[in-house]
C-alpha cells in the first residue's frame, strides 16, 4: 500500500466542527455549515494518526504526524513526506527519494487534499444528522451518502463535547477500505508565520526539485 498517496488523498480530513451540537437534522446541517465559516478565522494545529484498513482488515497501514491548518493553507508532515500549500503552490517533500514536487493543484484536487473541500465534498453528497451511537464525552455527528454510487458509505465526525476540540474522523468507502484518523495535542487559535505554508528550499539545499507546474 503506498502511504504517500493515502497522505496526500486523505489530507487530512483534518477538520473540526467548532460549535455546540443540539439533537435534530436540520441542526447538524447548520452546524457543519458554521464549522466551514469558522474554520476560515482561525489556525488550527494538531497531532494525528491515521489508520488505512482495507476489507476486512486485510491489510491496514498507520501513519501519524503533525498538521497546521489555516483557511485554505495547510502544512503537513509525517515520517515520509512534508506537505506546503499556500493557497495556490503546493509542495511535496518526500524524504526517502530527496525529491520535491512542486505544482498547482486545480479545484477537483484540492478536493482532494484540502481539509475544508474535503468536508465539503462530503457535505454536499451527504446526509447530514447525529449518529444514533452515542457517547458520554463527544458529539458524534454522520454523514450518509445520498447517492447509491458515490464511493463512500458514511463519515462520522466526534467533537469533544467540553474543549470542541476534534478527537476523530472515520471515513468507510463502498470498496471495504475504512479510514480512522485520531487527533491529540488539538490547539486552536495558533500564531504562525505565513512563511510556515511555504517550501524553504535552502533546508535541503540537495533535494531534488520537480516543477509540474
Amino acid at each position: 500500500m503506498n502511504s504517500t498517496k493515502y497522505i496526500l488523498s486523505i489530507l487530512l480530513l483534518i477538520n473540526s466542527i467548532l460549535v455546540s451540537f443540539s439533537q435534530n437534522k436540520t441542526d447538524a446541517e447548520q452546524l457543519t455549515n458554521n464549522f466551514i465559516n469558522s474554520f476560515q478565522k482561525q489556525t488550527i494545529q494538531s497531532d494525528f494518526t491515521i489508520k488505512v484498513s482495507e476489507k476486512n482488515s486485510v491489510n491496514s497501514q498507520l501513519i501519524s504526524g503533525k498538521i497546521i491548518l489555516r483557511a485554505n493553507q495547510f502544512f503537513l508532515e509525517s515520517d515520509e513526506l512534508k506537505v506546503w500549500f499556500d493557497g495556490k503552490t503546493q509542495w511535496a517533500y518526500m524524504k526517502e527519494s530527496n525529491e520535491v514536487n512542486i505544482s498547482e493543484p486545480e479545484t477537483d484536487e484540492l478536493a482532494q487534499i484540502n481539509p475544508i473541500a474535503i468536508i465539503s465534498a462530503f457535505k454536499a453528497a451527504s446526509q447530514i444528522q447525529f449518529s444514533k451511537t452515542k457517547s458520554p464525552q463527544n458529539h458524534v455527528i454522520e454523514l450518509t451518502a445520498k447517492n447509491k454510487k458515490a464511493d463512500f458509505n458514511k463519515v462520522i465526525i466526534q467533537i469533544n463535547k467540553t474543549t470542541e476540540d476534534l478527537q476523530s474522523i472515520m471515513i468507510e468507502y463502498k470498496n471495504g477500505t475504512q479510514n480512522i484518523i485520531q487527533f491529540t495535542n488539538y490547539q486552536k487559535g495558533v500564531n504562525v508565520k505565513p512563511e510556515v505554508f511555504k517550501f524553504d528550499k535552502s533546508k535541503v539545499r540537495d533535494a531534488v526539485v520537480n516543477d509540474l507546474r
